[in-house]
């Protein structure tokens, strides 16, 4: 049986109709978008799925974000997407279907499905007991692009991301042989401790989950358990373009 592959990269950071350069956040950044998309022509077929977990534009408007979103359509594969907190311009799920870009998917209590392939997910935001302590650069970007704490109340954040993500990871079909989870906060700590959210995704069967807002190498200088772990059933992988490389990272293959 012919096999498809699918791959995952999170936090491209996009800037095309207002460039912001990355590389004030360190060298690994820099020219990040040109070293992505070489790296992601030279891995990636048209016959492949990419999972983009979230922070995809620095946009603030959808209209803005469309170059940044042509740019990604124009690689190969099918994207499958989940918001960022970055992703202010993400819109609602007809507004985003609208923009008529060929192989785009956009995860918003719904799931893609592709042969053998089913995938689905959440924003997610950050919950009690998911430590990342060296996580908060870029927010702190984030929260100076947007003044205002317009972002409301955390715990009904929480609780609608929750009920997102178990309406998408519930949506998936029984039959399919590889399921993924995509989400863009990390559903587990730091040194790879399970929390509720890796119940909750376990409970779904879910056989990998990409993440990503995590940036920069750890505080201490050693390798986080946290970046690529089993825990039940389920692969945990952290995907931050910066982390893997600026290139798609392969989580697995499916059957056509």
């Amino acid at each position: 049986m012919a096999k498809r592959r699918l791959f995952a990269i999170a936090d491209p950071h996009l800037s095309f109709s207002d460039p912001k350069p990355m590389d004030v956040f360190g060298p690994q950044w820099h020219d990040h978008a040109e070293r992505l998309a070489d790296n992601w022509r030279s891995l990636v077929t048209p016959a492949d799925v990419v999972l983009v977990a979230g922070d995809i534009s620095w946009a603030m408007r959808l209209d803005a974000a469309r170059p940044d979103l042509e740019w990604l359509a124009g690689l190969p594969g099918e994207k499958v997407m989940v918001k960022g907190n970055h992703d202010y311009w993400w819109g609602s799920l007809a507004k985003l279907k609208a923009l008529g870009l060929p192989g785009m998917h956009f995860i918003q209590n719904n799931h893609a499905a592709f042969g053998g392939l089913a995938a689905g997910g959440s924003r997610l935001w950050d919950f009690p007991g998911v430590s990342w302590p060296f996580a908060a650069r870029l927010d702190a970007a984030a929260a100076a692009a947007r003044p205002g704490g317009r972002e409301g109340d955390p715990e009904k954040i929480r609780a609608h991301e929750l009920g997102r993500l178990a309406l998408s990871l519930g949506a998936l079909p029984p039959e399919a042989s590889l399921k993924a989870a995509l989400t863009h906060f990390p559903p587990l700590g730091e040194d790879g401790q399970p929390t509720s959210l890796t119940d909750l995704i376990g409970s779904f069967g879910v056989d990998v989950c990409v993440f990503g807002h995590i940036h920069g190498p750890p505080a201490s200088g050693n390798a986080r358990p946290g970046e690529d772990i089993v825990i039940g059933k389920t692969r945990y992988i952290l995907v931050s373009s910066d982390i893997v490389g600026h290139a798609p990272k392969l989580v697995g293959e499916f059957p056509e």
